[in-house]
This record gives structure tokens, sequence and C-alpha cells, in this order.
């Protein structure tokens, strides 16, 4: 059960993912004339989509901790007192997959971290990708118009 509420929320945070970049794809123009511009909207737009992601997880682990029809997942020990900054940094480690924390998972919610990990491995290299295209077609547009220019 623990695998499938992880395999939906990643599946969730895709879908939200994949639209916040066509969104930010609009938002961000690709004004030859202020290329820079394009790439500083790109890179802020992708870190305000993570840390959204990240929250957004942290709120899921909330939910998954508060209620009692989800005990059966275990919980989060260690350096943990169940507040949000605790569920937020436990979940940017996940997301980022980093892993090493002073909060450890207890039970099967560790399935639900691993969807989490692999989820934000996911979006984070598409980030990367993105951010590299939106590099070459911001700066290509430049070099076109020099080279036209030239000829």
């Amino acid at each position: 059960m623990a695998l499938l509420i992880g395999f939906c929320l990643v599946t969730a945070m895709g879908i939200i993912h994949h639209f916040a970049l066509r969104a930010l794809e609009r938002l961000s123009g690709y004004d030859k004339n202020k290329p820079n511009r394009t790439i500083q909207t790109v890179f802020f737009g992708l870190l305000s989509l993570h840390t959204l992601e990240i929250v957004g997880w942290a709120a899921a682990y909330r939910v998954i901790l508060s209620f009692p029809a989800f005990g059966f997942l275990g919980g989060l020990v260690g350096d943990f007192d169940g507040g949000w900054a605790d569920l937020i940094y436990f979940s940017g480690v996940q997301f980022t997959t980093l892993g090493y924390t002073q909060i450890e998972t207890d039970g099967s919610i560790r399935l639900v971290a691993l969807m989490q990990s692999l989820g934000g491995f996911m979006v984070l290299t598409w980030s990367a990708t993105y951010i590299y295209s939106a590099w070459q077609r911001a700066f290509r547009l430049i070099n076109t118009e020099d080279a036209k220019a030239k000829n």
C-alpha cells in the first residue's frame, strides 16, 4: 500500500511538473534581445517549482502522519519533533536523493520516501534538461542573428 501511495504522489508531481514547465515556457518568452532574462526567469521558475514540490511532499507526510487511518505506514523517528521545519527538511533531503538525515523512517512509510527520491530525481533531471534547452534556444537566436548580419 505504501508503494502505491508513493506511486500516486509521484504521478501527481509529474503531472504538475509538466504543466508548470509549459507555463514557464510561455512566461519566459525567448526574447532574442534579452536572453539572460529568459535564463533567469527559467532558473527562478524552476527553483520556485522545486520548492513547492518539496513543500507539497511535506504536506503529504503531514497527512500520512496525522491521520490514524495511515497509522499502518509507520512514522518518522530520530531527531523529529513533528513540526513543519522537520517535515520540509526531511522532504527536501528525500527529494534531492541525498538520503542522509537525522530523521529516519520507521515502517513501510520508507517506501513512500523511496518513491519521493525516485520522483525527485526524475523531475530534477527533467528540469536540468529543460534549462539546458532554454539556454540553447535563447542563445541560438543571438548566434543566428549574428551570422545573418555577417553575411
